[in-house]
């Protein structure tokens, strides 16, 4: 393997995994990759920026399904690139995958002069594979560990493995993720927040305002990395005047089931991002249940509670420890009750605590971390 050239950064191609720009957008733009992306676009220090998105079906654009989102940018520095092959779905089996990730390397490498571009990607197989003997610098930027992808396990720890092997830099989101992967050039900048979006909270929906005593708020995607059985537990615990209040998209129902059933609980589908904050800021206590194998996660949930000014009770994991003594932490397999009473009962954040956090974790911030891994400035 070639050393990467010495020559100046003037582009920075970021290749997105598994979601596109568009499907961001859907969601609300809250998470990492997207976040990370509308700083690189407004970052001027950057002579040109590319956003590529995940290979899709040509067959999507004969589907006139939705509206098309707002453009990335217009700025002819700023480009937003959508590459496309004629099978559908994300490829699982190692062949066909690195025959997708290298055709789309081989595209890129054509669109930029490489020598001068670092190629970020959030696809482990696209880090994998990217030649590393014509690009500036390859980084794997994992905002989560894609072991979780379905039905990915085995094709993604290749990948890791691949990345490790050919000395690919690697920025993740915790700790756990680094060790996970094990490179050796890595760099932990963790999730964070917009503090503008707690600036003017919005009306809670009719629903919620209509509920009457306390609540312990979950907002996220209803899947198995949730400890449902610790929901049950909770639910069976609280007093009569608590409601336990999920609200998401519901992606495995077959876990919350039993849940479903008490009396004490509501699950409510995806509800708009604003509105999501709002719950957030006028909940009792805000919950974080997670198994242990989601130690590799940054929850954004935890500091969005936070930057909203809730108490927190959270899952003893690593990504946790430390954010605020407004979070506090409940060793996996004990019940959530006494915590989430005592979080109640207690004093909430100060309006300067939560403004000091809002800061301490806001993306502006993030991105600089970022920034100086990825680019070394």
């Amino acid at each position: 393997m070639a050393t990467p050239t010495t020559s100046p950064v003037t582009t920075v191609v970021y290749a997105l995994g598994y979601r596109t720009w568009a499907d961001a957008l859907r969601v609300g733009s809250a998470f990492s990759p997207e976040r990370i992306a509308t700083r690189l676009r407004d970052d001027r220090s950057v002579e040109r920026a590319v956003l590529v998105d995940p290979v899709r079906s040509q067959l999507r654009r004969l589907k006139p399904d939705r509206p098309a989102p707002p453009p990335f940018a217009i700025d002819p520095s700023r480009e937003h690139l959508q590459p496309r092959r004629w099978r559908r779905g994300e490829p699982t089996e190692r062949d066909e995958a690195v025959a997708v990730q290298r055709r789309l390397d081989r595209r890129l490498q054509r669109h930029v002069d490489p020598s001068s571009t670092v190629l970020v990607t959030s696809h482990p197989v696209l880090a994998a594979v990217a030649d590393r003997d014509v690009w500036r610098d390859v980084a794997f930027y994992a905002w989560d560990d894609f072991r979780g992808v379905p039905d990915s396990a085995a094709l993604v720890g290749w990948a890791y493995a691949e990345v490790v092997a050919r000395d690919v830099n690697v920025v993740a989101v915790t700790q756990a993720i680094v060790d996970i992967i094990g490179a050796r050039r890595s760099t932990v900048v963790p999730n964070g927040i917009v503090s503008a979006d707690f600036e003017e909270q919005a009306a809670v929906p009719a629903w919620f305002a209509a509920l009457g005593g306390k609540v312990a708020f979950y907002a996220g995607s209803l899947q198995r990395r949730i400890d449902v059985e610790a929901l049950q537990d909770l639910a069976d615990d609280l007093p009569a005047e608590w409601t336990l209040v999920l609200v998401g998209p519901m992606q495995e129902p077959e876990c919350f089931t039993d849940l479903a059933t008490r009396h004490n609980v509501l699950i409510r589908d995806a509800e708009p991002r604003p509105q999501v904050l709002a719950m957030m800021a006028v909940a009792d206590v805000c919950l974080v249940p997670h198994v242990p194998e989601t130690e590799g996660m940054s929850p954004l949930k935890v500091y969005e509670y936070l930057g909203a000014g809730a108490p927190v009770v959270a899952t003893d994991l690593e990504p946790m420890r430390g954010l605020s003594p407004h979070c506090r932490l409940v060793a996996h397999g004990a019940r959530l009750a006494p915590e989430v009473l005592a979080a109640a009962a207690g004093p909430r954040a100060t309006a300067a605590e939560t403004a000091e956090f809002r800061s301490a974790h806001d993306w502006d911030r993030r991105y600089l971390a970022w920034r100086a891994a990825i680019l070394g400035s």
